[in-house]
Order: C-alpha cells, then sequence, then structure tokens
C-alpha cells in the first residue's frame, strides 16, 4: 500500500536512566520507512495509546505521524513496545543517532 504524499513521523525518545537523555528525529515516510509505518499500524496503536508496562527508569517512545488530516500519536513505553511497532523504533533510534553524531 502506498503512503500519501507529504507523510511525515516525527520520534522522540526519553526517560532511562539518566535525565535530559532525549534523542529525537523526524522524517518523510520514504520508500524505507513506509513498509515499517505500515506494519507497526500507527492508527491502531493511536487508538490504545498511551501504552505503559512495568519497569522504572525505562525509556518512553513517542511516534507522531502527520500529513493533511490530525496527527495520530502514539506513546510507549520500552517494555510494552508491541512487536510490529518494534522494527520501527529501531530503526528511528538509528537514524537518530546517526544524526547526533554528525551533529
Amino acid at each position: 500500500m502506498a503512503e500519501p504524499a507529504g507523510l511525515r513521523l516525527s520520534f522522540r525518545r526519553s526517560g532511562g536512566l539518566f535525565a535530559g537523555n532525549v534523542l529525537a528525529t523526524s522524517a518523510p515516510v520514504d520508500d524505507e520507512l513506509a513498509p515499517l509505518v505500515e506494519r507497526a499500524n500507527l492508527p491502531a496503536l493511536a487508538e490504545r495509546s498511551p501504552i505503559s508496562g512495568p519497569g522504572a527508569d525505562v525509556y518512553q517512545y513517542e511516534l507522531v505521524l502527520e500529513d493533511d488530516r490530525p496527527p495520530q500519536r502514539v506513546i510507549v513505553q520500552q517494555t510494552a513496545v508491541p512487536d510490529e511497532l518494534r522494527p520501527l523504533i529501531e530503526r528511528l533510534e538509528r537514524r537518530a543517532e546517526d544524526e547526533r553524531r554528525r551533529g
């Protein structure tokens, strides 16, 4: 399924053991991200959001899918990430870490 033109995904990881350890990125949903976004089914997850699990000092992930419709926001704790969302989060974390290293 092709994603609508102008679809953009924002990602933010916060929390963890160290205060202020925020990792973030924003990117157009391109050919690389589109299959991961589709598999994650963000609209269904947004209806369940926030998704929480056990644990202190865990990361919290926030994903926002935006286009010409109202944004779809998913907030999920590290210990409760659904299997279908995990590959997308892992890819966005790598992208954000690469951007941080490049400065």
